[in-house]
């Protein structure tokens, strides 16, 4: 397999995650970065920060400038902390204050947060941004997993809410209107779009989905219309 690539500043060679990344199959370059301590692609860029070097960056105000410089160079700057979090309260003053200088420049900046406890999870943590670095949101939320142990009114909705177009506050209208789930199911397509929030196009959607033949190979083009 060819090892994933990173490139680190010349200073993070002590810090022992260079080593295991290494141990990842992760590959690693150096070079004197003016921006960030690893890069792992035009868009990725990773600073990393010891528990009480981002407290005292936050005091100092560098973890602002840091962050507004990752910001303007990378769509995906994250900011990487190692240690215990438990220590916060020990080390900073306030921790009010620095909880909110924190939700101020990850907010203003867009700079995404992880934490590690050591140099090994470090580098479990930049090996999974690599790992999945072209990595995109569902084009469609997967359905919730049926509810067993649930209600059968709570079942009844679970079931009308599957039909396309129909969530869970469309399924409880049509319950409270129809009545059953098999009353449901029997309407003609114009009955349907009689109902508050349903709509002529997504009553065709749904007698479509309920009347037509299962076919498992069914060509990926009629697929793709009867969801859109």
């Amino acid at each position: 397999m060819i090892p994933s690539r990173v490139v680190a500043d010349e200073r993070e060679k002590a810090s022992g995650v260079p080593e295991e990344l290494g141990r990842l199959n992760v590959r690693v370059y150096y070079s004197m970065l003016r921006v960030a301590d690893y890069v792992l692609s035009p868009e990725i860029a990773v600073e990393r920060k010891s528990l009480r070097d981002l407290v005292s960056s936050v005091y100092d105000s560098r973890l602002f400038y840091q962050a507004a410089r990752m910001s303007a160079s990378y769509a995906k700057p994250y900011l990487l902390v190692e240690g215990d979090s438990k220590q916060v309260e020990s080390l900073a003053k306030n921790t009010r204050a620095f909880y909110g200088a924190i939700a101020n420049v990850t907010l203003a900046y867009g700079l995404r947060m992880l934490y590690t406890a050591s140099p090994a999870e470090t580098a479990m943590a930049i090996a999974g941004l690599l790992a999945h670095a072209r990595a995109k949101p569902l084009e469609r939320m997967p359905l919730e997993s049926p509810p067993k142990s649930k209600s059968l009114a709570q079942q009844q909705v679970y079931l009308v809410s599957s039909l396309p177009g129909v969530g869970t506050r469309l399924a409880e209208r049509l319950l409270a209107k129809y009545g059953t789930p098999r009353r449901i199911m029997s309407l003609t397509a114009g009955e349907l779009a009689m109902t508050q929030g349903i709509g002529w196009k997504r009553a065709e959607r749904v007698k479509s989905t309920l009347d037509s033949k299962f076919a498992r190979h069914q060509d990926s083009k009629a697929q793709t219309r009867l969801e859109n």
